[in-house]
């Protein structure tokens, strides 16, 4: 898979530095701490503070998957789908040695031949979010939250003109005295009471939502974009996102459930596989009882314990395990064996009320 050139900071060094590279590519800036590898600044993630150029780097980095060398597509997918990252770093031996975007998986899809055919539109989500020009700032802002959607698509007499992100929310470029240079919103007075036409991109990429998915995917590659509006008729009809592609293409792949881990902290990547498996053999079993879908695990560290909580799709449902512990091996296990006891439950369930239809429905006919 091809590599790109990371943007490498230090901890140390400002966040208005890394600002300034994320100006300049558009993807994540790479922090290291002590020469290694510790997280990265995503215009997605970062946190409201109030100077740039006083806030150490290293504080607004947030915890990220790392790539092998050589590592498979799939794996990669993977990665990408712990969260919404632009591009993550390979590393080998703890050193970043370049990274890895979301449009070179795309680019790695359309070269391997692994786009399914189908159309856009069966991938495709719907309504389009979207927010009139006059719009405020604020607005936009609180609609994302509200939404949790990271674009919202421009309108102008319900016309789609642009597009606001995170990105351009997070940051406004400002040109004093003819130099560029960046500052983070929460440093502009009244930030929120300026209009959303202010900021928006109206370099829009569409496609069609009955043209095959390959093509929506090569112009995801081509531009670099990990999202598109879907057009019908001239009308805007919904957006499809990389992270949309990856996910069907790793459920033709995968055996059973795909399984999304979340906020695994930097010091126990080490046992992302591991925690994946043990959840994966939880539900294994349950495949031919129940409709299973994704598997949405997140883990949180505080100062002295782990926080887990995974989300099973059990059909029409949903199954949220919470477990809290000092050890993340004694969490995992804990998580695993309550989600085969509440899947064991539910087959029960459905094996008793199977059974009592089944008994009703013959007496009745044998009452006739």
């Amino acid at each position: 898979m091809r590599m790109i050139d990371a943007d490498i900071i230090d901890g140390e060094e400002p966040l208005s530095k890394a600002l300034n590279f994320l100006l300049g590519t558009g993807t994540s800036v790479m922090v290291t701490q002590k020469g290694k590898y510790y997280g990265l600044i995503d215009d997605r993630d970062i946190r409201p503070v109030s100077n740039a150029s006083n806030t150490k780097a290293v504080n607004a980095a947030v915890r990220a998957p790392q790539l092998e060398e050589d590592a498979p597509l799939e794996d990669v997918m993977r990665s990408f789908m712990a969260g919404h990252f632009k591009a993550l770093p390979v590393v080998r031996k703890g050193k970043i040695i370049g990274a890895v975007s979301r449009a070179d998986v795309m680019n790695e899809l359309v070269k391997g031949g692994k786009v399914p055919k189908t159309s856009v539109s069966a991938l495709m989500a719907s309504p389009v979010y979207t927010i009139d020009r006059n719009e405020k700032l604020g607005v936009a802002k609180n609609l994302m939250r509200k939404l949790g959607v990271h674009h919202l698509a421009v309108t102008t007499n319900k016309k789609v003109m642009g597009t606001i992100s995170t990105f351009d929310l997070s940051m406004i470029l400002l040109k004093p005295k003819g130099r560029e240079r960046f500052i983070l919103t929460s440093e502009i007075t009244n930030a929120d009471s300026k209009q959303v036409h202010e900021y928006m991109r109206e370099r829009l990429i569409t496609v069609e939502a009955g043209e095959p998915l390959e093509t929506a995917v090569k112009k995801m590659a081509k531009h670099s974009i990990s999202n598109m509006i879907v057009m019908e008729g001239g009308k805007a009809v919904g957006v499809l996102t990389a992270t949309d592609v990856m996910k069907f293409v790793l459920s033709l792949v995968s055996e059973g459930p795909n399984v999304f881990i979340s906020g695994l902290p930097e010091e126990d990547m080490f046992y992302y596989e591991d925690v994946r498996n043990t959840i994966h053999e939880a539900v294994k079993r349950f495949g031919k009882t129940f409709g299973l879908g994704d598997i949405h695990i997140n883990i949180k560290k505080g100062k002295s314990a782990y926080n887990m909580r995974t989300r099973v799709e059990v059909e029409h449902d949903s199954l949220v395990v919470h477990s809290e512990g000092y050890d993340l091996k004694t969490v995992v296990n804990m998580n695993a064996g309550e989600i085969k006891s509440l899947l064991s439950k539910r087959k029960n369930y459905k094996r008793d009320k199977t059974k009592h239809y089944s008994t009703e429905g013959f007496y009745e006919e044998g009452a006739g």
